[in-house]
């Protein structure tokens, strides 16, 4: 009967897409919590993420219902400026601005509130639900990043409460009437509950701070789940989730399923209408959902950042891929992608012993286990979340895949024919090495190099194979002579030993690990425990070096690093023989560092490019670094734009400078009349413009023709720290590094252009409808013609807006002096907007926008409005929201300004 009654409580949820509470199918029950400021919170039934309605984006639909079968404590109110002040000045430095006592803290980063979470959780005797390895805070102490981050929802602690837990409470709480909103706020803050006087109910749920949650933004399914926690890891654009909305929305717009705000929100983002409120307690058996709309009850957690890694590689192109054994397949994350995302590859086949290509862009495994007799088949992928190009190589038995580079350049794979259990002589010599070789895709011949299964690899000058699986075996080259008609050998005395590595930097030291074995123990200088030391031979199989396993670990599965360092890398397995770690060992001084954190994670490959063009000229950690995943997404647009600037500055022509609106309504690869860059990015004003027009486009760009500028009278209000410094300028290398050399007037130094192409760049996320080749948003429609500012709030004696103007004209001015061709774009908005008192999404008064455009007429451009006031012709279909043309408009305005560049150019 109960059983029923969960499933007919699940389907009414499901069946029901309104904000009001569901008292049929959620019951939340809140009461005063002994903790200060907190009520406590039970809930029966399921709760709402998510919509069916159509016209919800794509992150919101579809409606999933989600059960808590568990109690959990949230703040009546967001935490108040004064409460964050009193634990962060002391802990960070950071300090707000109150003004007043009961004001909620905002312009906070996600960083900054877990951070907050953490302190309030230690100052009463918590454990703390958030680990890192180190934090990086901005200028004005905001928290930008934490390496090595990791939410443990396992522990009770202080925390940010997840989506569902907040959609929960919110949903039974859920009263506009008792919100301040656009309607009745003035655009401002309000103390905290005040316009709820219920001390055993949450206030201000709705609009006053829009309100930080714990969850990565990842996908619904339409399912029905319990104790959900949001996706794995954070994608390739790090996007996190808001709720709530503000005192800024009207009350109309403001939905229990939101997730977002007006622009991407990252873990970085912060702006003064942005707080949060806390939660307490433990979240039994989690659940995430991944991006793929799988769910999973254990996910792997990086616990290093981009930079440590380059420290140890050299450069950014590094990438680690090990076996999942709690999924039974392979996981990876590429650490030059600049976000660190475990990403699990696609596929039905078990997968073991995984090795990287010398290129980076494809993994070998095989199907069967060292030291398991049982059938093994060997296969390439490619390195990628769908494991494309899958290949087999067709041989009846093939086990642990080494690549290879040959003498002649050819890539080559070596296998065995079994990994086996070695002890037994016989056995051992019924088994053989091959090789094989691999190009464009597909396998060659394989060729048989000599007899025994030395799956522990084979050394650059053919003089040495080694292998382990019971014991050290290896075979050794005669003075002049291949391994073909080389000697066999036990080494380590013939004690059990497996794990075998052969170095791959020159040096042809073998690593393996041992069972606690006398010479091991004579070498250390006391006993140890089984794979308690890793242990190192030299090519004689004499011991060389020793490095102990962390207290409380053993290591399993060791092998060096590809690529030539002295690095190795390992499974760590607990007491109970759970392999729950991927460390780093590093040789030189025996540190061993955490990777990754998992259930059961084994097989670690860590690869390096030899690729590093760090010179006493060129600082590779700062050179070309346009992104990184502290910045706003806009940056990682802007990344892309500048490679291309760099790659092509000789031949380009024409250039546009301007907002997301130039980068999604004008494809520059359609432009047949020049050789265009569009090098417009999310959120740009004038401000940024400027900045690459003057520094870049007229120090570069020699051939340059033709000027396409962007005019958007809303933006002349948006002041350039907002939109330039602090998601971009500050949050990277890359533009500082230029400017303190002079933007390379002088010429580019050696590798420059080669360092900017394997600095970080993540591609979008799915979350994101367009790719970062194209720039190309679906065809959707125009939507309603939202305005998400008070048009009121435009002066015409706004210091911003004059220093906008100016810097608008300067460019101008100077593309004029030099002979360039100047076409100002407007691009089209929704055509509603002209029954409004607004230009557009932004503002101003449309009246302020007819000044400035009039203003733009009377100078020396051709101006190329496709706008008109909403009075133009581009249809529902050619656009993807109230501001944005989708790829059919983009294809009808790329069109237009070709034919007029070509008229141009007569």
């Amino acid at each position: 009967m109960l059983i029923i009654l969960i499933v007919l409580t699940a389907l009414f949820c499901a069946c029901t897409d309104s904000n009001s509470a569901l008292s049929n199918c959620l019951d939340v029950n809140s009461t005063v919590d002994s903790l200060p400021g907190m009520l406590r919170i039970s809930s029966r039934g399921m709760t709402r993420l998510g919509t069916n309605e159509s016209f919800a984006k794509a992150n919101e639909r579809p409606s999933m219902n989600v059960g808590l079968n568990y109690e959990f404590s949230i703040g009546r109110h967001e935490v108040l400026c004064d409460e964050f002040n009193a634990l962060m000045e002391p802990a960070t430095g950071l300090s707000l601005l109150c003004a007043s006592e009961k004001i909620p803290a905002t312009d906070l980063t996600y960083y900054d509130a877990v951070l907050f979470a953490n302190e309030r959780s230690k100052s009463e005797g918590f454990d703390t639900a958030y680990t890192y390895a180190s934090a990086q805070f901005d200028a004005n102490k905001h928290c930008v990043n934490l390496d090595g981050y990791v939410f443990h929802p396992e522990k009770k602690s202080y925390r940010l409460p997840t989506e569902a837990e907040w959609s929960a409470v919110a949903e039974a709480n859920w009263d506009v009437s008792e919100a301040w909103v656009a309607e009745n706020s003035d655009y401002k803050l309000h103390d905290v509950c005040s316009r709820s006087d219920n001390e055993a109910k949450v206030c201000d749920i709705i609009g006053n701070a829009m309100e930080w949650v714990n969850d990565w933004n990842g996908i619904f399914r339409d399912t029905a789940l319990t104790n959900y926690v949001g996706a794995p890891d954070g994608g390739s654009l790090g996007i996190r989730v808001v709720k709530g909305g503000s005192y800024r929305n009207f009350a109309s717009t403001i939905k229990l399923y939101d997730r977002g705000d007006v622009y991407t929100v990252t873990s970085t983002t912060h702006t003064e209408y942005l707080g949060f409120r806390l939660a307490l307690g433990a979240i039994p058996n989690p659940v995430w959902l991944d991006e793929n709309g799988a769910v999973k009850e254990s996910v792997v957690k990086s616990q290093v950042g981009v930079y440590e890694m380059k420290k140890v590689a050299g450069t950014f192109e590094s990438k680690l891929v090990f076996r999942n054994d709690f999924v039974d397949n392979l996981s990876f994350i590429d650490f030059g992608s600049g976000v660190v995302s475990v990403v699990e590859i696609d596929g039905t086949q078990k997968a073991y012993h995984p090795d990287i290509s010398p290129d980076g862009k494809r993994v070998a495994y095989c199907t069967g286990l060292e030291g398991v007799s049982d059938p093994s088949n060997v296969f390439v992928r490619n390195l990628d979340a769908k494991g494309s190009g899958l290949v087999k190589l067709d041989v009846e038995n093939a086990a642990i895949p080494r690549w290879r580079i040959l003498e002649n350049g050819d890539t080559a794979i070596v296998y065995v024919s079994s990994a086996a259990n070695n002890k037994d002589d016989a056995a051992f010599a019924k088994t053989s090495t091959w090789q094989v070789t691999f190009s464009n895709g597909k396998f060659g011949t394989p060729q048989k190099l000599f007899d025994g299964a030395y799956h522990g690899g084979v050394n650059a000058t053919n003089q040495l194979a080694v292998t382990g699986a019971r014991i050290l075996r290896a075979r050794v080259a005669h003075e002049g002579k291949t391994l073909a008609n080389g000697n066999d050998t036990v080494w380590y005395g013939g004690e059990q030993a497996c794990n075998a590595s052969l170095a791959n930097d020159g040096s042809d030291r073998t690593l393996f690990l041992d069972f606690g074995g006398k010479t091991g123990a004579k070498f250390v200088g006391q006993s140890y425990r089984t794979h308690e030391r890793l242990l190192v031979a030299d090519t004689k199989g004499n011991l060389i070096q020793s490095v102990a396993a962390p207290n409380g670990y053993t290591f399993d599965h060791s092998e060096w690093v590809l690529g030539g360092s002295n690095y190795a890398v390992a499974s760590l397995a607990n007491v109970n023989g759970a392999h729950q770690k991927i460390a780093l060992i590093n040789l030189s001084d025996g540190s061993v560092k955490t990777l990754v954190e998992g259930e059961e994670i084994w097989h670690p490959c860590l690869w390096h490019s030899k690729n590093n063009y760090s010179s006493k000229y060129l600082d590779t950690d700062s050179a070309g670094v346009y992104y990184l995943s502290s910045a706003f997404y806009s940056a990682l647009e802007l990344r892309v734009k500048m490679q291309r600037f760099w790659e092509e500055r000789n031949s380009i022509t024409a250039v546009a400078l301007g907002s997301s609106r130039t980068m999604f309504a004008l494809h520059d690869k359609s432009i047949k009349s020049h050789h265009l860059l569009n090098m417009g990015f999310s959120g740009a004003q004038l401000t940024g413009m400027s900045y690459l027009f003057f520094n870049y486009v007229l120090n570069h760009l020699k051939k340059l023709k033709v000027l396409v500028l962007e005019m958007s009278p809303d933006f002349l209000w948006y002041d350039g720290y907002t939109t330039w410094n602090y998601v971009i300028y500050d949050k990277v290398p890359g533009y500082k590094y230029d400017e303190n050399h002079n933007f390379w007037v002088d010429g580019l130094p050696e590798h420059f252009v080669d360092a900017v192409k394997v600095t970080p760049r993540s591609e979008t996320a799915l979350l994101h409808p367009y790719d970062l080749d194209d720039f190309l948003l679906p065809d959707s429609y125009w939507g309603f013609p939202m305005i998400v500012r008070d048009t009121t709030a435009f002066t015409l004696d706004s210091p911003v807006l004059k220093e906008n103007f100016d810097n608008f004209k300067m460019i101008v001015e100077t593309a004029r002096l030099l002979g360039i061709k100047i076409v100002v774009a407007i691009y089209p908005q929704h055509p509603g907007y002209a029954q409004t008192g607004s230009f557009g999404v932004y503002g101003p008064k449309r009246s302020y926008a007819k000044k400035f455009i009039d203003s733009v007429k009377t100078m020396d451009v051709i101006l190329f409005d496709e706008n008109r006031f909403g009075a133009h012709d581009y249809t529902d279909n050619m656009a993807y929201n109230m501001d944005h043309l989708s790829t059919s408009g983009a294809m009808i305005f790329t069109r237009r300004l070709d034919s007029l560049l070509y008229k141009l150019n007569k």
